[in-house]
């Protein structure tokens, strides 16, 4: 995952309470009793149409926006250039009667990851006081591991380090950051999404022409290290395609699958708790109330990736610089409508977040209502080729990578031959071990994660 699922956690006999539950402690020393008090129950109401759906969308929307800017400090946007911080900068300027306020977005050089022009356009027709953060390789090496001090936790999203860096750029301004997060879980706004209903198609085709044509084509496709490249999706699609529904879901996102974790544990069955990744999303899917199968994968990355994943690395660099961030996607009102909001309005065809999307068309550009879905990620496959090919290659030293007692060596050695060579990309899952051994030096080895630490700032008021 690159994340941490659920309530594991790093550190044996320590559990996290999960979202929506209440811990109960009895002092005649029973154990702790723990019960979801929060849950969707996805009653959907037939009755609604598509243009009222995404009226009242607009509306919830709107009152969560003007709940979150309640404050006596001042509040500003990460604003991305996506269609979700784009609405959130609108209606913060509807409800506030002005644009008085700051905006704050990444930049990238490589083009495939760069949304800054996108961010430019919304802040100018908004008419914000917009700062856009450059994020290089050396910025990035110069935040490891520090970063990981305050996660706290093994943890390799490649979009927390540039959040760091804008609140660090932010914090100069304001207290309270609105932020994005939840409008791909609750509106439908991912490629997965997508990927679902083209695979209900694509498994019509006789199984022989799947498997022994097309996937054979698929994988002959050269690797690329652009962003969500054609060949990276396309072999993520025909793999995962033969999967049932939740496995398939996993299947587009995994970072490393059971058989390439069979390859580089030193002993894969050594653990007697180490479960296949599949069976979370396949837990949620079936622990989900709705009966269509898209809400049952909105249900899956509301309950993980959205909570384990985006929240943490939100809530974890804005702390950092004495920030709080605030999410009004999640609004409760907001989601328990969503809920109730039949799938044909969510995802009609091929049209990803057409319920915010329509929303928001008097209030936004076209060319931002209409954008493809970029998403917040570093060009690190690119950079393991070359900016940060060198200190990479000394962290996944043999000793390094022997010290954890989990690895082995000569396999992670091949796949740096296979991603060196672009025979594979695997950037994300070298991403993901390099966090995970500089997190384990820090905790475990050195246990001088407390110096990366820097006191808090002291209050703004006003």
């Amino acid at each position: 995952f690159n994340y941490i699922p659920g309530s594991l956690t790093a550190f044996e006999n320590i559990h996290e309470l999960p979202p929506g539950h209440i811990l109960t402690l009895n002092p005649a020393g029973k154990e702790p009793r723990i019960e979801r008090f929060f849950d969707l129950k996805y009653e959907i109401n037939p009755a609604i149409t598509k243009k009222e759906a995404a009226h009242l969308s607009l509306e919830y929307l709107e009152k969560a926006v003007r709940r979150q800017l309640i404050s006596d400090v001042p509040v500003g946007v990460m604003l991305s250039g996506g269609v979700d911080s784009s609405a959130l900068t609108a209606l913060m300027a509807k409800v506030r009667g002005d644009s008085n306020f700051h905006t704050f977005s990444i930049a990238f050089e490589d083009s495939s990851f760069d949304e800054s022009k996108y961010s430019g356009i919304v802040a100018e027709h908004v008419g914000t006081t917009h700062h856009q953060i450059l994020v290089t390789p050396e910025k990035v090496e110069n935040l490891l591991p520090k970063y990981l001090a305050y996660i706290d936790e093994p943890y390799a999203d490649g979009s927390a380090i540039p959040t760091y860096l804008l609140s660090e750029c932010a914090k100069d301004y304001v207290t309270v950051l609105l932020s994005g997060e939840g409008g791909d879980e609750f509106f439908a706004g991912y490629d997965t999404h997508l990927a679902y209903k083209m695979r209900r198609l694509y498994r019509k085709i006789p199984p022989v022409v799947r498997k022994g044509i097309i996937q054979k084509i698929v994988n002959l496709l050269p690797v690329s290290h652009k962003k969500l490249s054609f060949d990276f999706k396309a072999k993520r699609f025909a793999a995962g395609a033969e999967l049932d529904t939740a496995r398939s879901h996993l299947a587009w996102r995994v970072v490393l699958d059971e058989d390439a974790k069979r390859k580089i544990l030193r002993d894969y069955n050594l653990y007697e708790d180490f479960h296949p990744s599949a069976e979370f999303f396949s837990r949620a899917f079936n622990r989900c109330a709705a009966a269509d199968e898209l809400n049952r994968l909105l249900y899956i990355d509301f309950s993980y990736h959205l909570a384990d994943d985006l929240m943490i690395k939100n809530d974890r660099m804005t702390m950092a610089h004495s920030l709080e961030a605030r999410v009004p996607f999640t609004d409760n009102e907001l989601v328990r409508f969503l809920a109730t909001v039949p799938v044909k309005y969510k995802l009609p065809g091929t049209k990803k977040k057409y319920l915010l999307r329509a929303a928001m068309k008097d209030y936004l550009p076209k060319e931002i209502t209409a954008k493809k879905k970029v998403g917040l990620e570093m060009p690190y496959s690119s950079w393991f080729r070359n900016e940060l090919r060198e200190m990479a290659e000394d962290l996944f030293s043999r000793s390094n990578i022997n010290a954890t007692g989990f690895f082995d060596a000569d396999k992670i050695a091949a796949l740096w031959k296979e991603h060196q060579t672009m025979k594979v990309d695997h950037g994300r899952f070298f991403w993901g071990l390099l966090n995970y051994l500089l997190w384990y030096d820090i905790y475990f080895t050195k246990k001088n994660y407390r110096s990366y630490l820097t006191p808090p700032r002291k209050p703004r008021f006003g």
